[in-house]
């Protein structure tokens, strides 16, 4: 068991995300049931401890010897999982874990304070057990963990977790079940784990953002929240965090309509917006509009370097698009600066017109071809002593995949050392996937430029405040 100083936080947290035993209650023989998938998650990670399914109706599930109840269980237990049919069953159980000496509890089930009167009734009674036997709870009304070293999720995952730097955190079943499935399955983001807390009746958004802000293996911290449990302490701790990395933020019941869905959803009084706004402002927290932009803004951060300022070269082969994303980056606060004279008369050879930014690279295109244009003109442009970063519009035409099976934009960034974002709007559905899937995995790319410029402000913004604070 692992060992744990008195309020050590870090230490209590390991107890979730690094247990050396685990115990399922209501795990269940049956494919598909909830008791399943947790075992089978569990079984399919990297745990390497013991896991101990529970089941009074069960000898053996997926190859592990069932208990009947947690006293049957030799030894002591780092974690429960539990997936109960009724709240006064959770509380039962609550009890047992007290009488076991169990310090870590994840409630997956629901039906507490998110649907009001009894339901919170026995969401207090789980947190009074919870104080009075030193117990850390998860949940209820969540999904759990998934990470690499374990997942308690109840959606069943279908590759093995990545080592990434990314984490996300959330009220929301949808980051641990659907967002993490299609990260996973699609490798769309080099994330570590993903944490749904649901109700939040113990363990919150405070102690998880000083455990990862802590973590020196994570990088960039993906947050969504419907309420904030302690505004004054988020914000010390916030601050705090990022300053060392960047903490990307979506508030849920940010209008009168999404309060009232969040008191619905996890029994949540939504943070008063402005308070939330204020927060966001003292700590140099990023935030995000929606779950898109939680998972965009972190594949920026977690992939590209941090820029020395807001000045942008635009990469195009289309005059119009030049245009929309000229106008883009002024709305999100980017500056088109002109390119050096060292840089116009090293390229103007590739150019009929004088080199202006946007670089318009049709004629290097027409002149060299696609492929070389990139491997050449578009690095000393890129290189130019005026530009902290580039947007780059590529199309899904089968003269642009070359360059994408080249990986050349890939070790571009690599040897300038400058962010790009890759945003692509035109192209045959066989090529656009492509650039996607495949470049999409170690690039931020995407389907629109104002999601692709949006994103890149935002890293600006943050490189900027960086600069400053270590100034």
């Amino acid at each position: 068991m692992i060992k744990l100083k008195h309020k050590d936080n870090s230490a209590m947290m390991d107890l979730f995300f690094k247990p050396k035993s685990v115990a399922v209650i209501g795990a269940s023989g049956t494919p598909g049931k909830l008791g399943y998938v947790i075992v089978k998650n569990i079984a399919d990670s990297d745990f390497a401890g013991e896991l101990y399914p529970v089941n009074p109706k069960s000898d053996e599930i997926l190859g592990y010897k069932v208990y009947r109840s947690l006293k049957e269980i030799p030894g002591d237990i780092d974690l429960v999982v539990t997936a109960l049919p009724t709240p006064k069953i959770t509380v039962a159980t609550m009890e047992e874990c007290a009488g076991k000496g169990v310090k870590a509890v994840i409630i997956e089930s629901a039906g507490f304070a998110e649907m009001g009167g009894e339901g919170k009734v026995f969401q207090q009674q789980i947190v009074d057990i919870a104080k009075k036997n030193n117990i850390r709870v998860m949940g209820p009304n969540c999904s759990g963990i998934v990470s690499r070293d374990i997942v308690t999720s109840i959606y069943p995952m279908t590759k093995k977790v990545p080592k990434g730097n990314v984490v996300l955190i959330g009220q929301s079943g949808l980051l641990a079940a659907g967002m993490a499935s299609d990260i996973v399955e699609n490798e769309s983001l080099n994330i570590s784990k993903v944490c749904s807390i649901g109700n939040k009746c113990d363990v919150n958004e405070n102690d998880l953002l000083e455990y990862f802000g802590n973590d020196d293996e994570v990088d960039v911290i993906s947050m969504y929240l419907e309420t904030v449990s302690d505004g004054r302490k988020l914000t010390a701790i916030a601050k705090k965090i990022a300053a060392k990395k960047p903490v990307i933020f979506l508030s849920g019941g940010r209008t009168e309509a999404g309060a009232k869905a969040a008191m619905s959803h996890t029994g949540s009084i939504a943070s008063n917006s402005r308070i939330v706004e204020t927060a966001i402002r003292q700590t140099g927290m990023i935030t995000a509009d929606d779950f898109t932009e939680l998972k965009d803004f972190a594949k920026v951060f977690s992939t590209q370097p941090l820029p020395k300022g807001n000045r942008v070269a635009v990469i195009t082969l289309a005059g119009s698009v030049g245009v929309n994303v000229s106008d883009l980056c002024a709305n999100f606060g980017l500056e088109l600066p002109k390119l050096t004279p060292g840089t116009t008369e090293k390229l103007k050879d590739m150019f009929d017109t004088p080199v202006s930014n946007p670089v318009d690279l049709y004629f290097s295109v027409t002149k060299i071809g696609f492929t070389k244009t990139l491997e050449t003109t578009f690095p000393d442009a890129f290189r130019d002593p005026n530009i902290d970063a580039a947007v780059l519009i590529l199309a899904g035409f089968e003269y642009t995949q070359e360059a994408v099976q080249k990986k050349i934009i890939q070790k571009i960034v690599q040897e300038v050392g400058k962010p790009v974002v890759v945003c692509m709007i035109v192209g045959y559905n066989k090529y656009k996937n492509v650039i996607m899937d495949e470049m999409g995995k170690e690039l931020p790319v995407f389907p629109s430029l104002i999601s692709g410029v949006k994103a890149l402000s935002k890293l600006c913004e943050y490189g900027i405040r960086k600069q400053k604070l270590s100034a």
